[in-house]
């Protein structure tokens, strides 16, 4: 997988106006003026070993003091925890990833690998790295605290959060979390060389695909051994897709069908496969395992009979922008290999 590189020249209008409110942004933090969200470093030392530069960070109800040159981070999820200490620059001394996670080939082979599973963590193992900064999603921080692992008597935690659901963000503005926390930890350019990039990426599988896919639909799909999820709402597919040129396939069948108990889609039964997905002319498959075969039933319609579909990673249901980069690429390199499209 290539990521890639940033660039400075944008090809859409929305970056002109990211890079309008990103400078506002960083224009109130620098006076003080943005509620609840200071970026004033202050001369307290953070962590053992560390910069003696602190910054208070506060952002969408989580709260922390943290360095703001950290020298020594361990990160202890594969996925917005790794993406956000990769995106920020930051020295990882070791972290969690998964081998399919499309952050895997960024890591330094001077990284150490967590033995323990985030289920599972160990904490004389985290402490033996000496860190001056833990890095989490917010979402695996949530769980360490009520499971009352303490991560905070280690080094001071930065909980990333990693929502489209935060306030300003949409599927027309996927990055506002991404660039809202990079400016409160002092890396504002690098915000905007990670949306730079995706779009770059997103030109050249333009230039790739986009005859291709001109007037096609697609639809993603999640499916569980006994049923599948039709991904709806505002998520990296609807947002990449949407970007490369495609529309996202709708009908009534799929609106009617019982919401997913994860909010995220529309729950139906492989009978429908057919019936519910037979008009797509992409369907994004995410499989419950990777090595699971499709069910017969799935087969059957016209999308995957011809082909005509993707085998999806779960690593890449969401994320920041080389995510977004990652997943673009993907997208291309599928839509070239189809035959008869």
């Amino acid at each position: 997988m290539t990521l890639a590189s940033p660039s400075a020249t944008r090809t859409t209008a929305r970056p002109a106006v990211r890079r309008a409110i990103t400078a506002s942004l960083a224009g109130l933090l620098s006076v003080g003026l943005l509620a609840g969200c200071s970026a004033e470093p202050s001369a307290e030392a953070a962590g053992s070993g560390g910069s003696a530069e602190t910054i208070d960070f506060s952002y969408e109800g989580y709260e922390a003091t943290i360095p703001a040159e950290p020298e020594r981070v361990v990160v202890l999820d594969s996925r917005s925890g790794l993406e956000m200490s990769l995106l920020a620059d930051y020295p990882i001394v070791a972290t969690a990833f998964d081998d399919d996670s499309p952050l895997s080939p960024l890591v330094g082979d001077d990284a150490a690998h967590l033995k323990n599973t985030a289920f599972d963590l160990n904490r004389e193992e985290i402490a033996s790295y000496n860190p001056d900064l833990i890095v989490v999603g917010s979402g695996w921080a949530n769980y360490y605290e009520g499971e009352d692992f303490k991560l905070d008597e280690i080094a001071p935690v930065l909980a990333v959060n990693d929502g489209l659901d935060v306030a300003g963000a949409s599927a027309d503005d996927p990055f506002v979390s991404m660039t809202d926390q990079l400016t409160l930890l002092g890396r504002t350019d690098e915000a905007d060389e990670a949306i730079a990039g995706y779009e770059d990426a997103v030109a050249d599988a333009k230039e790739r695909i986009g005859d291709r896919v001109a007037g096609k639909s697609f639809v993603a799909i999640h499916t569980p051994t006994d049923n599948f999820t039709v991904v709806t709402g505002d998520s990296i597919y609807q947002v990449v897709l949407a970007d490369l040129g495609l529309t996202e396939y709708e009908n009534a069948e799929i609106t009617a069908a019982p919401a997913n108990q994860n909010g995220d889609g529309h729950m139906l039964s492989f009978e429908n496969a057919v019936s519910a997905l037979g008009g797509a002319d992409i369907v994004l498959v995410l499989k419950a395992e990777e090595d699971m075969e499709l069910d017969p039933l799935l087969a059957r319609v016209p999308a995957v009979e011809a082909g005509h579909w993707i085998d999806g990673n779960l690593a890449q249901r969401f994320g920041f922008a080389l995510t977004y980069t990652s997943f673009v690429n993907d997208i291309a390199d599928s839509v070239e290999a189809f035959d008869n499209f």
